[in-house]
């Protein structure tokens, strides 16, 4: 009995589809005709190569190949269509829906055979001229190789796939199949250029080629087995009579082939007939089981391959035993293997049969039975499978018609309409894949095909909940939706999951979805015993909470929208905290709405109430949400929905036994369910104040807008809020201070709230009063300042601290703003107790003096003696100590006017400390005479009278430290500087009380006799006149006549002796030897004036004996420098005899010098002591050789006068010869030349004991007759020394 017919079941997708229509490069033309250039283009090189092509062509006509073809990888990886002579490639990575490479063939023609080598992406090409195209997957060309270049024997008939076991190589590698039976390897390199050719090397070529036979119209090679089929026609009888030929070949190790079986069969391949129905075609099924062959007229034949016995046959329908099988089977099956245009193998016992009606169909060759018939119509189809997998084939659907419109539209030349079946056809590629039950159940669901898959399920026994669940996501989740397809949803896990998730799009599809979900959650009520239910039971209640929140949250939703429902915001307001929607509202300004979610939501916004109010923009009036502002109380009228069943106590439990992030999940968080785990969780009195103040400072900072400060301010108070009474208070005071039209604009514009609040009460205080004049002060206070001040500062009850009043008024005095101190002081003296100023009288006078010395300004005077005749009169025990600080501060004031009126006003916190700076003091005094003098010269006697008035009252009331003698110092000493001699003569007598001690007098008379002398600008100014008056004051005064003298000197004396100096000049000299010197060398003589000089110098003070001794020096070195060496001579005698030092080297010089009058030895012997006395330590040597040649020219004219010889020669004796014949002069020498020669000896022991002398000399030796070398010895160690 025959089995039941199991349908096929597969997948069909549809893949690249691509117009190729190319237009460059240009493509030859098919015959000689149409070239253009005529014969002379074939006479070169190239045109010969072309000529011998066309005759080749003339005699070996091209085949009628497919115009498109499909070459398909082993395992599918990649796709080649070809299309005339271009390639397109598509790759399974992408579905086959891209190109991934394209190549054109510089041929025209279409290729007849192809092979991927799937290891290297290499596609191996044959076309209709025999020409080998090697191709990388990305249309690269690798290498291109003529029938010529392969040198082989016979015509090409296509590429062999290499066996499966071969070992992979580096090199990828094709086999040709030729006509003569040969099989040739190629080797394909990754170099383009680079490929080698193999030849047959088998021994048994003869015998091959005479069973191989001569015409072959198809062949198939299945590279698992190393079989070869091969359909031609048979021996002696011509293709058209119907009988063919099929043999079976194995490809041997030798890349020979061995015949192993052969079969005749009726069957029609012709190649040249025109109405030909399909192409010749064989095929080995996937194991090799069956060979199936598709002649000329579209003809099936089958065959059976055993291939333990290597033996092909035809199958039972083929053969002679048709009787066995019914015959209605056996006309079907031979009906369903005609007409057929291509075909492949879908399985090894399945065909996949393509009609001539443009239908597929699945043929089971096991039953002969169509299994499965797919009515889709295809144009002109071409199908291949891959190899390594069975139930996969690919369709090449192409339209020859479409083709020439599509060339037609891109305006090529009618000409070439012709070539359209190899260039321009259109082709799109599908693909069928056996598929399992739940694999094409799952592909029916994803494609849509709900009817279908419906249909299928039933069939088959599957889930209808797939179907209705994809139909359900791929719905618009209406209302009808969830009426017809979610409520058959038999997956409640499924059906809540969507009733969670998914948003309707519109408020009543949103509706229905989630009553759909609370009625399914409805049956999941609270049992007795809790221990006894399941996870999955609380799941459904926690489900049911969350879609509780979700309907309370689309009323909420609808009612703040107002009826306009959009998915996205319901998505995204249902899924934040309502705390965060509330926030957004409140940043956006949505006060209605605001007001709508604090009513549906009272419990969950309780405790992020003042954050949201706090989000409101402060430029909202307040008054638009004062409904919403808190008091102490909360609110009473709420619009919360009554309690479900799964808001109860038994839930709050299981929820707070929930982890951390689950108990805070906002969805679950229903206002039953707040209301019973939080309560009304309501802000404390302290928390609303602090809320209201830093909002009430918030929408200062922001807006400036004080008038919303104060109006929050209000409705808190009116509210109940006690606390910010004094909250309030202040910001009236600012409200005052801003809006005010008296005070600054500059303060108005930077006083923020904040600030504000940061300054003390008494920078407010002196805010308020900012800007006052005195005109406008007293009403100010009574205004504002002193109510503030009352308030402040007087509550505190300090009398220890000082009033904000006094602090201000001694700030203004500290600026000089002693006018508006003066009218405060005013004001507040008329009545204490009324007018609240200051605390008593005591505060008033206290404030008004340390005002009066806190002002640095010096021409206020009148204005403090008025604010100081204001002040009371205190009697109790404070009054003493009062007064006498009042008594103090006139004197103080009076002493100011008098110093601002004489030209050196200094403030009235001067006299304060004054005391310490004595020496300042001092200074001030002598400034004041000074302008005095010089502001008004020649003033009058009563002028200077009023002066000295002045002067004893600033002593007297501001600096009594000062002593009245300096007073009239400083004052006799204007004077004088004025040139009142007169009136300075009387008061330097005394006057009153006090006197000048007659030194002091006479000091101030010659201080002020040398100003001016010294300011004379010249020798006959009137200043020297007035020095000499003004020393006439006490003329008999011996310090006033040294000045006198010293006048004289310089305008009289020193002129006549040739020395004009101007008084300044001769201030700048420090030593008056200076001048006395200029007069010596002011002209050509006149050392010679030398008791006029001596004179001059006592008149200038030169009266010491040494000083007169100097000036007799200076004339002495001016005669000598002169050549006046007499009188040099004679004042160095003076000199020596006085014994002034320093002149010891003139006389030396002058001793050694040439003789002069009166000049004898003993003169030079005289000059030259003192000058050894005096002189320096270098001219001691020098000074002694002299000494010594003088005092031997000495002792030698001694000897001569005591051996009475007066010879000339004698005289003009040296001293070396005289001591030469000494020794003989000594003899016979009496008593008292003994005594000279002792004298001698004493002489030179004197002269020479502080000398380093020669152990070996004595003078005992010098004086007996040895005593000449021992003497020259002596001296020249001296010299030496």
């Amino acid at each position: 009995m025959e089995s039941p017919r199991r349908k096929v079941l597969y997948e069909i997708r549809h893949h690249a589809s691509l117009p190729y229509v190319p237009r460059y490069p240009p493509l030859p033309q098919a015959d000689g005709t149409d070239a253009k250039g005529g014969i002379q283009s074939l006479i070169s090189i190239r045109g010969v190569s072309q000529l011998k092509e066309k005759w080749s062509k003339y005699w070996h006509p091209r085949k009628n190949n497919k115009p498109v073809s499909l070459f398909v990888s082993p395992r599918g990886e990649l796709v080649a269509v070809t299309s005339g002579n271009h390639v397109t490639i598509l790759r399974k990575d992408d579905d086959y829906r891209k190109p991934c490479g394209k190549f054109t063939s510089s041929i025209s023609g279409s290729f007849t055979s192809g092979v991927w080598s799937e290891n290297h992406d290499i596609l191996g090409l044959v076309d209709d001229s025999e020409t080998l195209f090697f191709i990388r997957a990305n249309g690269e060309e690798i290498s291109q190789v003529t029938k010529r270049n392969l040198k082989v024997s016979s015509s090409v008939l296509g590429l062999m796939e290499d066996d499966c076991d071969l070992q992979p190589s580096c090199l990828c590698s094709f086999s040709i199949l030729t006509l003569d039976g040969l099989i040739h390897r190629v080797e394909i390199s990754r170099e383009p250029s680079a490929s080698a050719f193999s030849k047959h090397t088998s021994n048994s070529v003869p015998a091959l080629r005479k069973q191989f036979p001569n015409h072959v119209f198809c062949y198939d090679y299945h590279p698992d087995l190393s079989f070869l089929l091969i359909v031609s026609s048979a021996a002696g009888v011509s293709s058209i009579s119907g009988s063919s030929c099929i043999s079976l070949w194995r490809k041997c190790q030798n890349l020979g082939l061995e015949l192993l079986s052969t079969t005749k069969f009726e069957g029609v391949y012709c190649e040249t007939k025109d109405d030909q129905l399909a192409y010749p075609k064989i095929l080995i099924s996937p194991q090799g089981s069956h060979v199936a062959s598709l002649d000329s007229s579209g003809c099936v034949h089958l065959f059976q391959l055993d291939k333990a016995r290597l033996t092909l046959s035809c199958c039972p329908s083929e053969g002679s035993s048709d009787s066995l099988k019914p015959d209605k089977l056996l006309q079907s099956s031979k009906e369903s293997l005609r007409n057929v245009v291509d075909f492949t193998w879908w399985s090894d016992h399945a065909l996949a049969i393509l009609k001539r009606s443009g239908n597929i169909s699945i043929f089971d060759i096991s039953r002969c039975v169509i299994v499965q018939e797919d009515a889709t119509i295809y144009s002109m189809p071409i199908v291949e499978r891959l190899r390594k997998f069975e139930g996969h084939i690919f369709v090449l659907e192409s339209s020859m018609q479409e083709a020439k419109s599509t060339l037609a539209k891109v305006d090529r030349d009618p000409s070439e309409l012709h070539h359209t079946s190899d260039r321009g056809m259109l082709w799109r590629l599908i693909s069928f894949t056996e598929k399992t039950i739940p694999q094409m159940y799952k592909i029916l669901v994803e494609n849509c095909q709900y009817q279908e898959a419906l249909d299928f399920a039933d069939s088959h026994g599957l889930d209808r909940d797939e179907v209705f669940k994809s139909r359900w996501l791929n719905s618009e989740k209406g209302v009808n939706d969830v009426n017809i397809i979610l409520s058959k949803i038999k997956d409640k896990a499924f059906v809540l999951s969507e009733c969670l998730d998914s948003i309707g799009p519109t408020e009543d599809s949103m509706k229905a979805l989630l009553a759909h979900g609370l009625y399914l959650t409805n049956h999941y009520v609270f049992s007795e015993s809790e221990d006894q239910e399941s996870q999955q039971l609380w799941e459904f209640r926690l489900a049911r909470l969350r879609l509780l929140q979700f309907s309370e949250r689309l009323d909420t939703y609808s009612g703040i929208s107002m009826g306009r429902y959009s998915v996205q915001d319901y998505r995204k307001f249902r899924s934040i905290p309502v705390n965060q929607a509330a926030i957004s509202l409140a940043e956006s300004g949505r006060i209605g709405a605001l007001n709508l979610l604090f009513k549906r939501h009272p419990y969950s916004l309780a405790s992020f109430m003042l954050q949201i109010l706090a989000a409101i923009p402060e430029t909202v009036p307040v008054e638009t949400y004062a409904h919403l502002l808190p008091g102490k109380s909360p609110p009473t009228s709420m619009a919360v929905r009554e309690e479900d069943w799964v808001e109860c106590e038994k839930m709050v439990r299981f929820i707070n036994k929930l982890p951390k992030n689950g108990k805070n999940d906002s969805q679950i968080q229903t206002e039953p369910i707040v209301r019973r785990c939080l309560g009304y969780n309501w802000p404390s009195s302290e928390e609303l104040a602090a809320w209201y103040k830093n909002r009430a400072r918030d929408i200062d900072s922001s807006t400036g807008l004080l008038d919303n400060c104060i109006c929050l301010i209000d409705i808190a108070c009116r509210k109940g809020i006690s606390e910010l009474e004094q909250f309030r208070e202040d910001l009236s005071h600012l409200h005052q201070i801003i809006y005010s039209d008296e005070i600054g604009g500059e303060i108005c514009f930077s006083l923020s709230l904040v600030g504000w609040e940061h300054l003390a009460d008494y920078e407010k205080f002196k805010i308020m009063l900012e800007g006052v004049s005195a005109e406008t002060v007293v009403r100010r206070l009574h205004d504002k300042a002193i109510p503030f001040m009352q308030k402040r500062f007087l509550g505190i009850n300090n009398r220890d601290e000082e009033s904000f009043l006094v602090k201000w008024l001694k700030e203004m005095s500290a600026i000089s703003n002693m006018d508006l101190c003066s009218k405060v002081i005013e004001e507040g003296c008329m009545d204490v107790n009324t007018v609240c100023f200051f605390k008593d009288e005591v505060e008033v006078v206290d404030c008004a003096l340390q005002c009066l010395y806190l002002c640095k300004v010096t021409d206020k005077w009148n204005v403090m003696a008025t604010m100081l005749s204001k002040l009371p009169k205190i009697h109790d025990t404070d009054g003493e100590n009062i007064q006498k600080r009042l008594k103090l501060v006139e004197g103080h004031i009076e002493a100011g006017r008098l110093l601002e009126f004489y030209q050196v006003p200094k403030p009235i916190n001067y006299f304060l400390e004054v005391h310490l700076d004595e020496k300042g003091v001092k200074q001030i005094l002598r400034l004041m005479l000074s302008k005095f003098v010089r502001r008004q010269p020649g003033r009058s006697d009563n002028d200077w009278a009023s002066m000295w008035r002045d002067l004893r009252q600033l002593q007297e009331k501001a600096f009594p430290f000062l002593d009245l003698e300096f007073v009239l110092t400083e004052f006799c000493r204007g004077l004088l500087k004025a040139g009142k001699f007169s009136l300075a003569r009387n008061y330097l007598k005394g006057t009153g009380s006090v006197a000048l001690p007659s030194e002091k007098a006479e000091s101030l008379v010659i201080n002020a006799a040398k100003e001016y002398f010294f300011s004379a600008p010249s020798l006959a100014s009137e200043e020297i006149w007035r020095a000499r008056e003004c020393l006439n004051i006490f003329s008999s005064s011996r310090t006033v006549k040294a000045e006198a003298d010293i006048i004289d000197a310089v305008t009289v004396r020193l002129p006549d002796l040739g020395v004009s100096l101007l008084p300044v000049q001769f201030k700048q000299v420090k030593d008056p030897m200076e001048i006395i010197k200029m007069a010596i060398t002011g002209h050509p003589g006149a050392y010679l004036h030398v008791e006029e000089l001596i004179e001059v110098a006592k008149l200038l003070g030169l009266n010491s004996s040494e000083d007169i001794s100097s000036v007799e020096e200076a004339i002495a070195r001016e005669a000598a420098v002169a050549g006046d060496l007499q009188l040099a001579f004679d004042l160095c005698l003076v000199l020596t005899k006085k014994g002034h030092g320093p002149i010891w080297d003139l006389g030396a010089a002058i001793a050694r010098g040439p003789a002069l009058e009166h000049m004898d030895i003993s003169s030079r012997k005289q000059l030259l002591g003192f000058a050894l006395g005096h002189c320096d330590d270098e001219s001691i040597s020098e000074l002694l050789h002299a000494w010594k040649d003088l005092d031997l020219q000495g002792q030698c004219e001694t000897l001569g006068m005591l051996s009475e010889s007066d010879s000339l020669e004698f005289l003009k004796m040296d001293g070396v010869s005289c001591l030469r014949d000494l020794p003989q002069m000594l003899d016979g020498l009496g008593s008292d030349q003994q005594l000279d020669l002792d004298r001698v000896k004493d002489t030179l022991s004197c002269v020479a004991k502080d000398l380093p002398v020669d152990s070996c000399v004595d003078l005992e030796s010098l004086l007996q007759g040895k005593w000449e070398a021992s003497l020259i010895r002596c001296f020249t160690s001296s010299l030496v020394a």
